[in-house]
């Protein structure tokens, strides 16, 4: 944990560490988006899902696919798909891509379903991937990936979504420009944000809950499951934050500017309901935002009080 020295000196130090966190991503990158991307360009039609705690590198998929391409993609809750979709759905969508966070018997079943009824299945999951779990997709649609990394795979569909495009458009180029040279504006991020991750760090010190836009999931997700474990804290949806409240007086919102409008209501509960509320926004474009919102949260468990 980093509290010795002015802000200055940790903005340093933490330069140093997630430069070096960031490089051994892109390293592992390469092989890994060429592998989606074809995918991707395989068809035009595509239904998304997930397995595990991680919702977001699926949801960010969908955001990213939905704004920069025609591909007609939809994001499916796995239970949803397993029990409701895929056994009565005739002359659908016939495409799958999962992306797991982890193998559980939920994904076996999943698997189990959408083999026997006949659906292209994609698996995305961190390695080690179980035999029980490799024999049930195809060897050129499981993409093993090194490692539980939820920035890891945000960056694999941000790049691989840019690579679809060819790089190409102003916000296609935009984004893999971006997400290739994060190293680049690392410096500037953390001097401007070191101040608001020591807020946050003050503000979750007692029981919270966690909400956030729907490009900001994935920083919330990392907070409610890899930050400061001995804290309880609750992932709950925007708008159902208004239920809770009743039980947990301080909530983190993880947000973008543009997405500012979706947070107004749960940010009028602080004087309707006296409940303190702390804002981790980031200020830039929803399709990169949560590849630094991340990055952020990343270094937030490096800081101490």
């Amino acid at each position: 944990m980093l509290g010795i020295g002015g802000r200055d000196d940790i903005v340093d130090v933490l330069d140093k560490v997630l430069s070096k966190y960031l490089s051994s991503l892109h390293e592992l990158l390469g092989s890994y988006v060429k592998q989606l991307v074809q995918f991707l360009k395989s068809g035009n039609e595509l239904l998304i899902t997930y397995s595990g705690i991680y919702a977001s590198p699926a949801t960010y998929l969908l955001l990213l696919l939905r704004s920069l391409t025609n591909v007609n993609a939809y994001l499916v809750e796995p239970e949803t798909l397993m029990y409701y979709v895929t056994p009565y759905v005739e002359g659908g969508i016939r495409r799958v891509l999962i992306i797991s966070s982890g193998v559980d018997s939920s994904l076996i079943r999943l698997l189990d379903q959408l083999n026997l009824t006949g659906y292209e299945v994609m698996l995305v999951s961190p390695s080690p991937i179980p035999d029980n779990i490799r024999y049930k997709v195809r060897e050129d649609l499981l993409l093993e990936i090194k490692s539980q990394d939820l920035l890891l795979q945000h960056l694999l569909v941000g790049i691989a979504v840019s690579e679809y495009l060819n790089r190409s458009g102003v916000r296609g180029s935009r984004l893999w420009y971006e997400l290739s040279n994060l190293n680049e504006v690392l410096r500037d991020l953390l001097t401007k944000y070191i101040g608001k991750l020591y807020e946050v760090k003050k503000f979750t010190n007692d029981v919270f809950i966690v909400t956030s836009t729907p490009s900001m999931l994935g920083p919330a997700e990392y907070i409610t499951y890899n930050y400061n474990a001995r804290i309880p804290r609750y992932l709950i949806p925007l708008n159902n934050v208004k239920h809770y409240i009743k039980y947990f007086k301080k909530v983190l919102i993880t947000s973008t500017d543009v997405e500012e409008f979706s947070t107004k209501e749960v940010i009028g509960l602080k004087v309707k309901e006296a409940i303190e509320i702390c804002e981790l926004r980031i200020r830039t474009d929803p399709l990169t935002a949560p590849i630094y919102g991340l990055i952020l949260s990343n270094a937030l468990t490096m800081i101490s009080d």
